[in-house]
């Protein structure tokens, strides 16, 4: 896989939101954005392995253990993955939304929210 885009290391705010229904895991939601276009669908890996498909009308959430994670985002199109390293707390929530930046599928950490 190529990856493109920068290694993003969710450490801090804003890409981290306090989760307090989560105990001893950390969760991960990817959204999409509208202009990501109606029959592009995500794959989802995360250390190497599926992990599910992002699809329209439809969030990826995830449940991840404490550590340190690869993940990488790969449109069923030919424009390229996006990869990022995600050190994951238990209790924190990791939200992202999926579009495109010129031609390359990029993962924008959202704001914080509580």
């Amino acid at each position: 896989m190529v990856a493109c885009a920068a290694l993003f290391a969710c450490a801090s705010p804003p890409a981290c939101a306090r989760d307090h229904n989560a105990a001893g895991t950390g969760r991960l939601i990817i959204k999409r954005s509208v202009v990501l276009g109606h029959n592009v669908s995500v794959a989802i890996y995360i250390d190497g392995k599926p992990a599910g498909t992002l699809r329209r009308n439809h969030p990826f959430e995830k449940s991840l253990a404490p550590g340190r994670h690869v993940l990488v985002a790969s449109p069923n199109r030919a424009r390229g993955d996006w990869q990022t390293t995600l050190n994951v707390r238990a209790g924190e929530t990791y939200t992202y939304t999926a579009s495109y930046n010129v031609d390359k599928l990029v993962l924008t950490p959202a704001t914080m929210s509580r």
